[in-house]
Formats: structure tokens, C-alpha cells, sequence
């Protein structure tokens, strides 16, 4: 799921949200049933922007959905793209906790370091990839321009790609490589994000299709 909560940064940024801060509220629910909330901050300036997300279980299944999760990317805006600089994730468990942080330098990979510190050998050089971004970056960009993003989320990399009709939006997922194991599941299929109207700035609902299992965000 950590995977899922990774790409629900979305923006449809215009010249009067330039400089200014949003911030928005999703239940989450899969089969109906109410498990977490998200609150997703947005911050764009001319040259700059930064968006942070946090997540929590709630309701009366929180004892099966127990998690907790915040995320942060930032980095500049220079020729109406955004280029990356810093991507953070941490996601708990009851299980687990994993740390995930991406440094990015002119359209490289800087440095990746995940904790607890991955056993394996990396199957992909990912210090040679070139013009990749985080997830969050990734979506921002295709929801603002369209088109594809290659992305890197610190233990997979692959292709979005979106597919756009009236009032939604399909972003699949293609390329798909994990970086330390090597089988090739892809547990993400793709989401969709329905607008009431197109000049709405947050989508009024996300659907992610995820290890078979439909959850949705609608926004509180």
C-alpha cells in the first residue's frame, strides 16, 4: 500500500495558485469501509515547490489497516518543469518501518539510501539513470502537463503515463522494473482521479487498483 499512498500527490497548478499554499483532506475507504484519512500540503512559488503528505488509519478496521505514513518532495521550477531535489518517505507498520531518501542533482540520481538497508544487489545501476523523478514529482508533472514521467520511488522504477478523458484521468503504469529483487510483479495497475469540473484544483476522487484490492480517496 506504501506504494499506492506514494502517488497521491495531485496538481492542476494555474497562474493564481503561483506563491500560494493548499492544503486538502481524502477519507480512505476500500469495500466501502472508511480505513485512513490523508492530508496533502501544497506549496508553489515561481521558482520552487515543495508538497508533503501524511497518513493515518482510522475507523473501525484500524486494527487490520494499521499504518501510518509522511512523504515530502521538493525542488525547483525552471522552464515550466519541475526538477527534483529531494524525496522523502517513511511508512510504519505493525510490522514494519521503512525509510526511503532520493537526492537528486541536475536530472541524477545524487544518492538513494533506504532503511532497514537493502541485503540485495541492485539488479538496476540506478546512479546512471538520467531524467527520472520521485512519484510525487512525477505525478505533479503529468497532472500540470500531461504526457509520461519516468519515476523512481526508491525500490522500483518505472513509466507513468496518463490517458486523459472529459473528466478523468487514468495514469498507467508501464517499465516496470523493481530495483532489488528480480521477479517483475507490478502490484499497482494503474489509478484513476475524477474532477467534478476542470477547473477544480484537487480531484474530488481517486480508485487505485492495488494487489487486486479497489481503494478510494473522495475528498471530506
Amino acid at each position: 500500500m506504501k506504494l499506492t499512498f506514494s502517488i497521491l500527490f495531485i496538481v492542476c497548478m494555474s497562474f493564481s495558485l503561483v506563491g500560494k499554499e493548499l492544503n486538502t483532506q481524502y477519507v480512505v475507504k476500500t469495500k466501502g469501509v472508511v480505513i485512513g484519512e490523508l492530508f496533502w500540503n501544497l506549496k508553489l512559488s515561481n521558482k520552487d515547490y515543495e508538497t508533503t503528505i501524511t497518513l493515518k488509519n482510522k475507523g473501525i478496521l484500524s486494527a487490520l489497516y494499521k499504518f501510518n505514513g509522511a512523504y515530502m518532495a521538493n525542488g525547483k521550477i525552471i522552464q515550466k518543469k519541475l526538477v527534483p531535489k529531494i524525496y522523502n518517505q517513511m511508512w510504519k507498520t505493525k510490522r514494519k518501518t521503512r525509510i526511503v531518501k532520493i537526492i537528486f542533482n541536475d536530472y541524477k540520481i545524487k544518492k538513494l539510501s533506504i532503511v532497514p538497508e537493502e541485503k540485495e544487489l541492485p539488479r538496476v545501476q540506478y546512479e546512471e539513470l538520467q531524467n527520472y523523478s520521485d512519484p510525487l514529482t512525477s505525478f505533479v508533472k503529468i497532472i500540470l502537463y500531461g504526457g509520461s514521467s519516468y519515476t523512481i520511488d526508491g525500490r522500483r522504477i518505472y513509466k507513468l503515463v496518463s490517458d486523459k478523458s472529459k473528466n478523468k484521468k487514468k495514469i498507467l503504469i508501464k517499465d516496470y522494473k523493481n530495483i532489488w529483487a528480480d521477479h517483475k510483479r507490478n502490484d499497482l495497475e494503474y489509478l484513476e482521479i475524477f474532477f467534478n469540473n476542470k477547473e477544480d484544483v484537487f480531484p474530488e476522487k481517486i480508485k487505485i487498483l492495488f494487489k487486486g484490492s479497489v481503494f478510494s480517496l473522495i475528498k471530506a
